[in-house]
């Protein structure tokens, strides 16, 4: 956490321009950066569905033919007219997926958007990204999931600290991530042992103290 990489994410979609240095991207993008961006709480999901497609680059007839392949993968039901503002977060991935699914971009960027929603919309997100990968598509992924990285990458880079610390094949870059885990972990018990050794010796303090007062 706090390494860099939706920044960087939001810098390769064009949502930030970097301080220094310059992004090339060859081709449409389409991202899921943040779950509901993009997102007005107060219109249906058909409203918003119509204004995140012209964001994407649709223009008003090829949003009215996707427009019920959207609800279709969705799943959502009448919610689909209903204000975005009740939806749950599981819904709102739906939502916004189903968009990107239909845009059919040349690369697409998720950012941890995978990790909400129920076990069976997940494996049908995970089935339409690797039809999307087999078709020559780029997918850009960043996630904790370690599972997904596996499954969806055939390339991984590690960012730790705000610094590239690992590049290559997915299996290598998540040994390296969880002898870092390993690690943090070991300095969090070091941490947490010494916190607990000094209350040890603070009591022992008070309780020698204590017995001198007495005696």
């Amino acid at each position: 956490n706090g390494s860099g990489k939706s920044t960087l994410m939001q810098m390769i979609a064009g949502t930030l321009k970097p301080s220094s240095g310059k992004i090339f991207v060859h081709g449409k993008v389409a991202a899921l950066l943040e779950l509901g961006s993009g997102f007005n709480p107060d219109f249906t999901g058909r409203e918003n569905v119509i204004i995140n497609g012209k964001i994407l680059g649709l223009n008003d007839q090829e949003i009215k033919a996707k427009l019920q392949n959207i609800q279709n993968f969705a799943e959502i039901g009448d919610f689909f007219d209903q204000p975005v503002s009740t939806y749950s977060s599981g819904m709102v991935l739906r939502l916004a997926f189903s968009v990107l699914a239909q845009v059919k971009p040349d690369i697409l960027i998720i950012d941890e958007a995978l990790a909400v929603g129920d076990a069976r919309f997940q494996l049908k997100c995970f089935s339409f990204l690797e039809e999307f990968k087999n078709k020559g598509g780029t997918l850009i992924l960043v996630s904790h999931d370690l599972n997904s990285i596996a499954r969806l990458c055939s390339h991984s880079i590690l960012l730790h600290e705000g610094s590239l610390h690992a590049s290559g094949k997915p299996i290598d870059v998540i040994n390296e991530y969880s002898k870092i885990l390993s690690l943090d972990e070991k300095s969090i018990k070091a941490h947490t042992d010494n916190k607990n050794s000094l209350k040890r010796d603070q009591i022992l303090a008070v309780e020698t103290a204590k017995s001198k007062e007495f005696s």
